[in-house]
Order: structure tokens, then sequence, then C-alpha cells
């Protein structure tokens, strides 16, 4: 699974690739596209972050 810092990367790439482009259309389809990988580093930081579940354990006596 890709890293918060791949799809950091790829939208850097995508960021610049919008502003070098002269068509208007294919610059605003690389922006979202960056505005995308945003998101999914966002997301995969947000996953990485998020404290692990606990698992049941068979040392911890459960009350009933």
């Amino acid at each position: 699974m890709p890293t918060a810092e791949y799809y950091l990367k790829q939208a850097e790439i995508a960021s610049r690739m919008a502003l070098a482009e002269a068509d208007p259309e294919k610059a605003r389809a690389m922006h979202i596209l960056a505005l995308a990988y945003y998101d999914k580093a966002y997301l995969a930081q947000v996953q990485d972050a998020s404290p692990p579940q606990p698992t049941n354990s068979p040392d911890i006596i459960q009350r009933q």
C-alpha cells in the first residue's frame, strides 16, 4: 500500500505539470489529479496515525 509520502510526491508532480501546461483543459485535469492525490495522502496519513485496535488476548480474563 502506498504511503502518504508517495501520494504527496505524486500530487506535487501533478501540480507542477498543471502549472506548466499551456492547454487550459489539460491544466485543469492535472490540477484535479493533484487534488485527488492530496486527498489520498491525507487519508493515508490519518490511517497510519490511528491507534491500533485492541485484540482479545487469551491472557485477559473477561467479565461476564
